[in-house]
């Protein structure tokens, strides 16, 4: 299931059965949904580079930028018995996201177009708010919405 090498051999009646062990509550409780397929040895080999704006970013690079973004959300949450957007709750997100308007008209049809459960748009609104802080930008953007939709929307095989 997934695998781009090997077909699954489950029938669809065992395939639903497997997908059905997971509910959707737990599963709306999950921000980060991602598919990670095999590894190729050779790539396994190579040294690994996380690719930006056409140039490679080293593990110190983005741990930089990790540090960064913790040091944003740190002066945001000072004072408070919050240090991190995950730890935002609702009155917190209204408070403290500051969603530019064509980013709320795309996490608004994204609610519509998947059905999106209000506990659902709000985690997309943290995630959102971590890309723009990694990104080291003061408002979340269409392009992080987009960026944190693509880690949340399970797309059924």
């Amino acid at each position: 299931l997934g695998d781009p090498k090997r077909e699954c051999r489950c029938s669809p009646r065992m395939v639903m059965r497997y997908q059905a062990k997971l509910s959707g509550p737990l599963m709306d409780r999950i921000d980060l949904h991602l598919q990670v397929p095999a590894v190729d040895i050779d790539k396994l080999i190579s040294p690994a580079h996380r690719v930006v704006g056409g140039q490679q970013e080293t593990s110190a690079a983005v741990r930089g930028r990790v540090q960064k973004a913790r040091r944003i959300q740190n002066k945001r949450f000072r004072g408070l018995k919050i240090f991190t957007n995950s730890q935002m709750q609702n009155r917190d997100i209204k408070k403290f996201c500051q969603i530019e308007p064509p980013a709320q008209r795309l996490l608004k049809q994204a609610v519509g177009t998947y059905s999106l459960s209000a506990r659902t748009y709000f985690r997309l609104i943290k995630v959102s708010q971590t890309i723009a802080d990694l990104a080291g930008e003061g408002s979340i953007g269409p392009a992080h919405v987009a960026e944190a939709l693509q880690y949340r929307v399970r797309i059924q095989e």
